[in-house]
């Protein structure tokens, strides 16, 4: 029983708004819905998905309680979601080792105990999650964006940072990523 999510909507990064890249969410769910009609969006359908703004007023309007960003396939966009990022309130060495790694916008999830760090970039394949709290997307995917930003408030492009993490994080991927 979750209260309305607030979205901070002065924080979510001025180049994503420009982008026909967003959906809406409940705060009882993970399920992405398109903002102009009562329906389950496609991470991977570009016709269930809205602008910024249509995302926007219907969560004003009190239709849905928040909006997702959809990661799509040439987007030039990469996103990591880190599970564990808190404990006990305090930023974990996971969670601080990946932002420092990134330095690019990062924010709080819903949750409050997760990260997503969105930068440019590119990864070899659509996404991954390594089953130890940390995943990569590029696309098929969509993040619920907070704008409850930390330390980082611009995306940033960090190829090398991406490379590093897949590195570190997914160790079973081969070199050339295939």
């Amino acid at each position: 029983n979750r209260s309305k999510a607030v979205t901070k909507w002065e924080n979510l990064p001025a180049p994503l708004k420009v982008l026909r890249q967003w959906v809406c969410v409940r705060s009882d769910s993970k399920i992405p819905m398109q903002a102009l009609r009562p329906e389950p969006a496609s991470a991977s359908d570009p016709d269930t998905w809205s602008s910024y703004e249509e995302a926007r007023q219907a969560v004003e309007a009190g239709h849905y309680d928040g909006v997702g960003f959809v990661f799509r396939e040439g987007g030039g966009l990469v996103g990591l979601d880190i599970d564990a990022a808190f404990e006990d309130r305090l930023l974990t060495p996971l969670g601080a080792e990946l932002i420092l790694a990134c330095k690019s916008y990062t924010e709080r999830s819903r949750s409050g105990r997760g990260l997503h760090i969105l930068l440019s970039g590119e990864l070899p394949f659509h996404g991954r999650n390594n089953r130890q709290g940390v995943e990569i997307y590029q696309s098929r995917r969509y993040f619920i964006l907070t704008g409850d930003v930390m330390f980082y408030r611009k995306i940033s492009g960090n190829q090398p940072a991406i490379e590093r993490i897949l590195e570190r994080h997914f160790p079973e991927l081969e070199p050339s990523g295939n």
